[in-house]
């Protein structure tokens, strides 16, 4: 519980001076003695406004600061550091921050044109100041206002709707004025005047308000600034309204704890360590044996739907399809008819439950992914699923003790992109090389389409019933597989759709499988090597648009890695791309998902060889994860 903190007797007169007016924003500084540059002095001697820019151009890019008197003194010359200064000598620049007394989403009147948001918005793209990121500090003028001592909210938490619409101003314009813009927004912080019983309503209905913002639009991250005053260490001082920080220096601390949640969540990940320690695996040398789709299990026809949370033993053994003495299968594993949102994970029965994920789905959306997993020597496979789905298991190849076709990595590379060519409902591609038993694929689709799925499979056979990849209207999104070859080194592709709107699909190879030479498989208990949420893997903060991140994803000896890789809620379209560290970044990519979605995908790529380390690029905003479930490694005695 928080403890009250009083302002000083100067600021308990301003706070006097102001409950009879329609705001409830307190003045947030004492009268001035010199004029802080691009900063207006009131009649009364204090600073009621201020626009400054400090110059020059930053690595993180152009960044706008737009708020109320909560941000006021954050500004240049009302507190020393200033949050501009700190966000520029943290790579953002230039940085700009306008912000005013009373600064509501929007006036119509001429003569309070500098106290509304809206207007700033087409002011700041009308001198040509396009920032990357936009900081929003505006609420408090909309919690309610307090007239004759009767404080009356605009919204509360059972009805949100005022403020909500009041905040969807405020973005649409954005967005408007500032397309592809991420969006800061701070949540706002208030005590009725003197009334002594805890958060108003209205600052309660305001924060809800956003957080229903944030639900709908992918590209705005809310910060819980009344949670970050309950916790900040050192404490901040408050005025008696618990509004604003009752002097510079304690604004000072807003601004760096407010400098940092910009930098975890818009610029980008920054790694402080350390690193997950490696799984160990077993002294297995598996191969690859592949095989023609064939379906394994699949709900309802071999068991009820899955119900929520619940886990399942089935016994693969009666499959054919199975090479005998297999410890782990590659799998294409789909979930449709979903009741919510979840993700499925595949481990072997009698091992514990991985923390892990090898797909995620939404509601009523048919999803589709690779999982490489063990298997016990009797073929059972245990599937938890964390919602009430349907679910189809089918194999794509076995790995197994006796020899085989093996690994071989490869620059990846994109031999089938329809972009180039052309879109059609049956397409083929050359893999390169000779001798090929096997490709390691990431198939994609992309562009304007009516939804379907695609499946990819040797060229000498007829073209299965099974897809590796299920898509929605519109949608850009991947699914990986081991794909046996044909004896002319083609794959073939079929796209299936209602109609002939078909999608462009793009095929990228990341490694081959030849018989005698190459890698063997050693598979391990599936472990998180990689989660910027938490700081697993030892990066810290959400990725940023063009960054890359390594992970040690194998030890000494592995040349490839096999693992999971989710893409989680990105601010935009956008895409990860897994591959060896030291490498360019290939032209390629190996999971996409639509802005606010969470996606997994198989990969199978080359590490870079001394440190084992794998790069992840993220184009644009987002969170990461990597689970391992094996590496590859050179034959040993």
């Amino acid at each position: 519980m928080w403890m009250r903190r009083f302002a000083s007797p100067r600021a308990l007169l301003v706070v006097a001076a102001l409950a009879a007016s329609v705001s409830v924003a307190a003045l947030p500084a004492q009268p001035v003695s010199a004029v802080a540059a691009g900063c207006r002095v009131n009649s009364q001697g204090y600073t009621d406004f201020c626009d400054q820019t400090i110059s020059g151009a930053g690595a993180r890019g152009a960044i706008g600061m737009l708020g109320d008197s909560v941000l006021l003194g954050s500004a240049g010359g009302q507190s020393s550091y200033s949050l501009p200064q700190m966000l520029r000598d943290n790579g953002y620049g230039p940085t700009r921050i306008t912000t005013s007394l009373g600064m509501r989403n929007y006036f119509s009147s001429a003569s309070k044109r500098d106290a509304s948001a809206f207007h700033w918005l087409a002011r700041w793209k009308a001198s040509g100041f396009t920032p990357k990121t936009i900081v929003v500090n505006i609420g408090a003028n909309h919690v309610g206002p307090i007239v004759n001592n009767v404080y009356t909210p605009e919204c509360t938490p059972a009805n949100p709707a005022p403020c909500k619409a009041k905040i969807d101003l405020v973005l649409n314009e954005i967005v408007a004025q500032f397309p592809g813009v991420m969006i800061w927004w701070a949540k706002t912080n208030h005590e009725p005047y003197g009334f002594g019983n805890g958060y108003s309503s209205g600052m309660l209905g305001w924060n809800v308000a956003l957080d229903q913002a944030r639900a709908e639009r992918p590209y705005l991250i809310v910060w819980d600034w009344p949670g970050a005053l309950l916790n900040a260490n050192p404490p901040i001082a408050m005025d008696t309204a618990r509004v604003h920080p009752n002097s510079g220096a304690q604004y000072v601390k807003r601004s760096t704890i407010m400098t940092q949640h910009i930098l975890d969540n818009m610029g980008g990940a920054r790694y402080i360590g350390p690193r997950v320690t490696l799984p160990t695996a077993g002294l297995e040398q598996l191969s690859y044996v592949p095989t023609a789709a064939t379906s394994l299990y699949s709900t309802p026809a071999d068991g009820a739907s899955f119900t929520a949370t619940e886990t399942r033993d089935l016994d693969l053994g009666s499959s054919l399809a199975i090479e005998e003495g297999a410890k782990a299968l590659a799998l294409t594993v789909t979930a449709t008819n979903a009741a919510a949102g979840g993700y499925l994970t595949l481990w072997r029965c009698g091992d514990t439950m991985p923390t892990t994920s090898n797909l995620n789905f939404s509601a009523g959306v048919q999803r589709t992914a690779q999982a490489i997993t063990r298997i016990t020597d009797t073929s059972h496979l245990c599937v938890f699923s964390s919602a009430a789905t349907d679910v189809t298991i089918s194999i794509q190849g076995s790995l197994v003790e006796s020899e085989h076709s093996r690994l071989n990595t490869i620059t990846p590379l994109r031999p089938l992109d329809t972009r180039n060519t052309g879109k059609a409902q049956n397409l083929q591609l050359t893999v390169p090389g000779t001798g090929v038993q096997a490709a390691a694929v990431t198939v994609t689709t992309t562009g304007p389409s009516s939804g379907g799925t695609v499946a990819i499979y040797d060229c000498d056979d007829a073209a299965p019933s099974i897809a590796n990849l299920s898509f929605t209207a519109g949608e850009t999104v991947a699914s990986a597989a081991f794909v046996p070859v044909s004896a002319a080194s083609t794959l073939c592709v079929k796209v299936t759709a209602p109609d002939t709107n078909y999608p462009h699909v793009i095929v990228d190879v990341t490694g081959v499988f030849l018989d005698g030479s190459g890698l063997y498989f050693r598979p391990v208990t599936a472990t998180r090597l990689l989660d910027t949420r938490n700081v697993t893997g030892g990066w810290y903060g959400r990725q940023g648009a063009g960054q890359s991140v390594d992970v040690v994803a194998g030890p000494e000896g592995a040349k490839a890695v096999t693992g999971t890789i989710t893409i989680v809620k990105p601010m935009f379209n956008a895409y990860l791309n897994a591959y060896a560290c030291g490498q360019a970044l290939p032209p390629t990519s190996s999971v996409n998902a639509r802005g606010g979605l969470i996606l997994a995908n198989s990969t199978t790529v080359g590490v870079e060889p001394t440190q084992r380390t794998l790069c992840i690029y993220s184009s644009h905003n987002t969170n990461t994860i990597f689970d391992v479930v094996g590496w590859w490694v050179e034959a040993t005695v």
